[in-house]
């Protein structure tokens, strides 16, 4: 079977690690990258020989935000398409409507529970037609 490529694009490293024991825990075979900031994210998608399944979105970081970095991604060659998924602390209906209108895929509000969000990323990862508000 093939692994489903993640990429996370987060400022905070405690995030990274979350994310990853939560996809860890996911029962479909994953590969997992990460990108420090807006920017590297960027520039890692460009290099990349293998576009990733699914990119994970945080909105809130330094040098160039969530929103500058979806609206980037879907102009990318190739990105159109690609489902990205805002991981974010903010519940803000502004932001989520903000995102919604710039073509992100899911909205889904950081959990502090692990198995919330490794159930959460499993549903992202083997469902179609999940709402735009993931909880």
């Amino acid at each position: 079977m093939r692994k489903i490529n993640c990429l996370l694009i987060d400022d905070d490293a405690d995030d990274h690690e979350f994310f990853e024991i939560a996809l860890e825990a996911v029962p479909l075979p994953t590969n997992y990258l990460a990108a420090q900031d807006g920017i590297r994210g960027l520039e890692l998608l460009s290099s990349l020989e293998e576009r990733p399944d699914f990119i994970f979105l945080d909105l809130n970081m330094p040098l160039l935000s969530g929103k500058q970095c979806l609206s980037s991604i879907r102009k990318m060659d190739g990105y159109e398409n690609i489902p990205v998924v805002i991981f974010s602390t903010s519940s803000y209906k502004g932001d989520i409507d903000e995102c919604q209108g710039l073509g992100a895929s899911h909205f889904l509000t950081k959990t502090p529970d692990i198995d919330e969000l490794s159930i959460i990323i499993n549903k992202v990862l083997s469902e179609k037609g999940l709402p735009f508000i993931l909880s």
